[in-house]
């Protein structure tokens, strides 16, 4: 017996979850609860702390939208661990991955 869900995903498929993702990461951004970091983020400044805030604000952004996009992936991937400034986010291609077996259920 086959399990759909083990199945290889098809290159149709895959482009169309693709740019759901995209979507869902652009709606996700105009959200007033992940708008308030634009102001900061959007600063150009010389001054160390500013761009302290700035990288504070950017990270706080990129949490917003994938607590908006799925909290379930974000809490098993991040809530523990949380982006700190200044690191990489190699864990990015994870929480897309729990995303997309999320729409496979």
């Amino acid at each position: 017996m086959n399990n759909k869900k083990n199945l290889p995903m098809s290159f149709t498929r895959r482009r169309q979850l693709d740019e759901l993702f995209r979507r869902l990461t652009r709606q996700c951004e105009q959200r007033d609860s992940c708008q308030i970091f634009i102001p900061t983020i959007s600063l150009k400044t010389d001054n160390l702390f500013q761009q302290q805030q700035k990288e504070l604000a950017e990270i706080d952004m990129i949490n917003c939208v994938r607590r908006c996009i799925s909290y379930n992936c974000y809490k098993n991937i991040y809530e523990k661990d949380p982006l700190e400034r200044g690191e990489i986010d190699v864990r990015s291609t994870q929480f897309k991955i729990c995303w997309i077996k999320e729409q496979k259920e």
